[in-house]
This record gives structure tokens, sequence and C-alpha cells, in this order.
């Protein structure tokens, strides 16, 4: 601050010494705030399983935001008068200031999660074992929200049911061509009517999948994805899920 004196600093008069540390000590309080008593707070929000681009976005403009409130009412506070002009000239130098550093650190993070989720895809991708493509009796009964309407399908033709809405869309295959079904019904109901069934697991809040369709695992910043046989759409995986997933693919080598 000394150096490049930014929030107007080479205007004061007195020990910019003292100054100087002022704007220290309430960006340190500010920082302490921003990490600990909003973190301990929202800490929900702050789930690392659930943490993503958008949220770190969020998170980052209110720091900044927090930051240059704080140092504006300081400044207020020396010049004995706060006006609206200074609060939107403390927000400038605050962006100025603290933009470069935010991307940085955000480039930095999303390499690490890149990182981590291709190291967790790889480690899935080591669990997967072809499965023969045979026919069974085990059927897929799955019952609509009326008690009337009913979805039955061979649990090797299965691919994944999606939420949508106050539906859900059954994915399977006929003659190994794709194909789907709209049954009124939520996922929590239709997880529960698919107990029975240890190939069907919940792998993100909009979707089940059958595990024994899975081709491939796929890492990202944003997480992992699912490849599954017949279809071109790749199915998130939650980290809250990604356990269950992985010791379910342990379980069948």
């Amino acid at each position: 601050m000394l150096i490049f004196q930014p929030f107007g600093f080479a205007d004061y008069k007195g020990n910019k010494t003292i100054i100087g540390a002022g704007y220290g000590l309430v960006t340190l309080i500010t920082l302490i705030f921003d990490l600990y008593i909003i973190r301990f707070f929202f800490n929900n929000w702050f789930d690392k399983k659930e943490w993503t681009v958008k949220k770190q976005i969020i998170w980052q403009i209110w720091v900044l935001f927090s930051i240059g409130v704080v140092n504006s009412i300081y400044a207020s506070w020396l010049n004995g008068s706060w006006s609206f002009y200074i609060f939107l000239v403390f927000q400038g130098y605050t962006v100025a200031i603290g933009i470069i550093p935010i991307i940085v650190v955000t480039i930095i993070q999303q390499n690490l999660l890149l990182t981590e989720n291709l190291k967790s895809a790889q480690e899935f991708n080591n669990s997967l074992h072809p499965k023969d493509e045979t026919t069974g009796s085990e059927i897929v009964s799955l019952l609509a929200d009326n008690e009337k309407d009913r979805v039955e399908v061979e649990l090797s033709q299965l691919l994944y049911i999606e939420s949508s809405g106050n539906y859900i869309e059954v994915f399977y295959t006929k003659d190994k061509l794709l194909k789907s079904i709209l049954l009124r019904s939520t996922l929590k109901r239709t997880e529960l009517q698919l107990e029975q069934h240890s190939a069907v697991l919940k792998c993100h809040r909009a979707f089940l999948i059958n595990v024994n369709k899975i081709t491939h695992v796929k890492g990202n910043s944003q997480g992992l994805r699912l490849a599954l046989k017949y279809t071109d759409t790749e199915i998130p995986v939650s980290r809250n899920f990604s356990k269950n997933l992985k010791d379910k693919l342990n379980s069948l080598t």
C-alpha cells in the first residue's frame, strides 16, 4: 500500500504507516468474518462435495464486495464524511486490486479439481469390467403415482432413469435401439421401488443408472460423468454419490 498508494492514499495527511495499517486491519477483520463466521453459519453451502465454479465466482464477488464496503467505511471515517461516490470508488479499487489474484486462485483450484477428478475417473475405470449382453428374467416394474400406470422392462435392457419435473423418463433398449417412456412419479419413489435391484444405483439427484451399462467414466474440473451403452448422453455423478458408486463397481469385480 505504501508503494502503490491505492484508495487515494497519497492524499491523506498524517502518519501514512498507521493509516495503511488501519486499512490492513479492517481488511483482515473482513476476511476473518468471510472465511470463518460466514462459513460457520452457512456450512452446507460451502460443502466441498457440492462446490461448483458458479459458487466459486459468487463467493469471490462477495469477498471483493465486502472488502470494498468495509474499506469505504474506514475511508469515510478518516475523511469525516460518507458519500456514495466514495463507496463506488472503493469498490472499483478493490476489484482492480483483487481481480488478478482471484483469477489466479480460481484457475489453480480448477486445475486441482481437474487433477483430482481425472484420478478418480481412472480409479472408476479400473473397476469396470465388460458384461455379456445377455437377457434375463429379472424385471424392473415401476408403478406411477396414480397406482394404475405401470412400466415394466427387463433389467438387462434398462440404461438409466432421469427425473423430469413431476415425471421420470425411463431409458432402455429394444433390439439394441434406445427407447424411452415417461411415467408420472418422483425419483425418490422410483428409488424405493428399485431397492431389490442392486444393479440400479443413484448417482445424482436427478439420475438412477444401471451400473452394468457403464462403459467409461470421464473426469473434468466439474466432476465425473458416465458413458453408457447405446446412448451419447453422459450422466453426471454428484460427489455425494461417487463413493457408493465406486463401492458398487468394486463389489461387481
